[in-house]
């Protein structure tokens, strides 16, 4: 029986990204998830828009307000039979968009791909956070590598 465990975060990769500058000038007024997904279930989605909406109000706080929008690709949870038997991962990807509300433009875009793994009892601890532990990741990529905070 593997007792092994790994966490693999995937970078956040830029599509049209912002300065530094713009992002903590940053912060959020509306948060949209909409799925694109064969796999997210309605409670996953709004888990996901739940722990952004935390998230974003804690780590972009400037005067601008924008909307974030989150096309999700890819929500799935791990199997607890297959994670105890040999392994599985919850995945959670998508596209993020900042979209200023006043003319619709989008400000920036990222890829947003989150992945936590493991196997045997140690793997089911370490995903028994379920939609709400992958989404909570998802949304702290998003303040730490498209905001700039944490």
């Amino acid at each position: 029986m593997a007792l092994a465990v790994s966490a693999c975060v995937s970078p956040v990769k830029p599509i049209q990204a912002w300065s530094s500058a713009t992002a903590a000038e940053a912060s959020i007024g509306t948060v949209i998830v909409t799925n694109r997904s064969t796999n997210a279930t309605p409670e996953s989605l709004a888990a996901l828009k739940s722990q952004l909406e935390q998230y974003t109000a804690q780590c972009a706080r400037g005067p601008k307000k924008y909307e974030l929008q989150v096309n999700v690709d890819n929500f799935k949870l791990a199997n607890p039979g297959m994670t105890m038997l040999l392994g599985d991962m919850h995945e959670l990807a998508g596209e993020v968009k900042i979209v200023d509300p006043e003319n619709g433009s989008v400000a920036a875009e990222y890829y947003v791909q989150e992945r936590t793994g493991g196997a045997g009892l140690v793997g089911i601890a370490m995903l028994a956070g379920g939609a709400p532990g992958i989404s909570r990741e998802f949304a702290s990529s998003v303040c730490s590598k498209v905001f700039g905070r944490k």
